[in-house]
């Protein structure tokens, strides 16, 4: 449902265009069925104007045939031109009809008074000759009426025929009607094909244009998801509508570049701030403990009292001592992460060798497990190693003995986890508040500066180390990303 409700403007177009296409396709269709139906009633119309013609003709026969008794003995061409005359004055009332007499085989009296020809038409047209003829033998057999109705190339001709059974001729006309082959009828077919087409190609942009659209709002959202973790990211320059939004975007990574360097500076000062302070609270803590210890062996030295267990807390603050170096170079060291293309589980599995030995001297049992063993994401082996074994030495010292300690990597769309489930009290509400604060530590000689170290790892290489509350024990979980991350310089 929520997808279709981000496809809406898609299914919008969608819905507009079948409506575009069926309301095209039924003009179509009633156009078509007006120009069969207006056909049908020019068909009928004709029909009744050339049965009364016909008719006409018939009757101007009948009266010359009687009002001449000799009518039989003039000769054909006689009778031709006398039938001529009639014809030519009984069509003169009906445009665009011709027609005349038919004797077999011998046409008579053939006339076209309304042709817009100059000159008088007194041939049989030759096209129509055999339709004629056909007609007006129809006619004679039948004894009376003959219609029928022939398509041409570009017209309809309907022609009609009553005979005279009793003088063996008979009478006929013919109209030619405009066909759906006639050129103008065949523009306007043309004219609505075009119209059909330019719908289409109108529905066809339509759907481009949506298409498109969405293409580049999805390329538009999935470069600035890709902004949000690789701050150097820039989008594609676009030539399209959405191409202005591009660089405005692109202009305010820049100007967010800027100001994330700006305020990186002054973090990194004001974290400065606080490591000297730290730091030199947390030298001064050694230094004030192995000056006590020299005055105390300064002391026995007079008396010859001096043991070699009074030289252990000297050599325990200086130890002290070199874990806090060590720890400030290893931070310093998290700068230059060299993430690659490869697999998380045997990373893990290492891990849980280096220190497998020492949970089994405690009692603990450490287990690890992956949904899918063949996981892929970009990070730096050393470095995971490095905070995967940080996290593990915390859960082994948080886990009362013959406890367990679960270890596990699982796939979180753009992201793979490994999850460190400890069997420990857990933390409490101020310890998750300071948790990876620098110098911020719960345990006994410790420096505070393990799980801050093993975050900056994991976020130099486009990672992060969260804490996530469990109703037993702690959960802290390594997230890896699935895409190369460019780190943003430092300045």
């Amino acid at each position: 449902m929520n997808r279709l409700l981000q496809n809406r403007l898609l299914l919008q177009l969608l819905f507009t265009s079948v409506a575009a296409v069926s309301v095209t396709a039924l003009s179509a269709m009633l156009i078509a069925e007006a120009i069969r139906s207006a056909e049908s009633v020019v068909l009928k119309e004709t029909n009744q104007v050339l049965s009364t013609a016909t008719s006409e003709l018939q009757q101007q026969y009948l009266y010359r045939v009687i009002a001449d008794s000799a009518w039989g003995s003039l000769p054909l061409s006689a009778k031709d031109l006398s039938l001529r005359a009639i014809t030519q004055t009984a069509l003169r009332a009906y445009p665009g009809v011709e027609g005349g007499f038919y004797a077999e085989p011998d046409f008579l009296g053939y006339a076209f008074p309304t042709h817009d020809s100059a000159l008088a038409k007194t041939d049989v047209p030759s096209a129509e000759r055999n339709w004629i003829e056909q007609t007006v033998k129809r006619s004679l057999q039948n004894g009376g009426q003959a219609h029928q109705v022939f398509r041409g190339r570009s017209d309809i001709v309907v022609i009609e025929a009553t005979a005279d059974n009793a003088r063996s001729i008979s009478a006929w006309t013919m109209k030619r009607l405009a066909g759906r082959n006639d050129p103008n009828i065949q523009k306007r077919g043309l004219l609505l094909l075009a119209l059909g087409l330019a719908a289409l190609l109108s529905i066809v942009g339509t759907l481009a244009t949506g298409i498109s659209l969405q293409r580049g709002v999805a390329e538009v959202n999935k470069g600035l998801s890709r902004l949000e973790k690789d701050f150097e990211y820039r989008l594609s320059p676009r030539s399209d509508e959405l191409g202005q939004i591009s660089q405005s975007i692109n202009r305010m990574a820049i100007a967010r570049g800027q100001l994330e360097t700006e305020l990186r500076r002054e973090d990194r000062l004001r974290a400065i701030g606080r490591l000297a302070s730290s730091l030199a609270h947390e030298i001064r803590n050694p230094l004030n403990s192995i000056r006590l210890t020299v005055q105390l062996l300064e002391q026995k030295l007079k008396t010859n009292s001096i043991r070699p267990q009074d030289l252990a807390i000297i050599k325990g603050e200086v130890d002290r001592l070199n874990t806090l170096v060590t720890d400030l170079l290893d931070l310093q060291r998290t700068r230059q992460p060299r993430p690659e293309w490869q697999t998380v589980l045997p990373v893990v599995e290492h891990c849980i060798s280096l220190l497998h030995k020492q949970a089994e001297a405690q009692g603990h049992s450490l287990t690890t497990g992956a949904h899918q063993p063949d996981l892929y994401a970009y990070f730096d082996s050393q470095q995971l190693t490095q905070a995967l074994v940080n996290l593990l030495l915390n859960a082994i010292q948080a886990t009362p003995a013959h406890g367990r300690i679960q270890v596990y990597v699982d796939d979180r769309n753009d992201q793979v986890e490994i999850i460190v489930q400890d069997g420990g009290a857990g933390l409490s509400d101020e310890q998750r508040e300071h948790l990876f604060e620098l110098f911020y530590t719960t345990k006994p000689g410790g420096t505070g500066l393990g799980l801050a170290i093993s975050r900056e790892l994991m976020r130099s290489q486009g990672g992060d180390l969260v804490y996530r509350a469990n109703e037993t024990g702690a959960r802290f979980v390594i997230q890896l990303p699935k895409e190369a991350w460019c780190q943003p310089q430092q300045s």
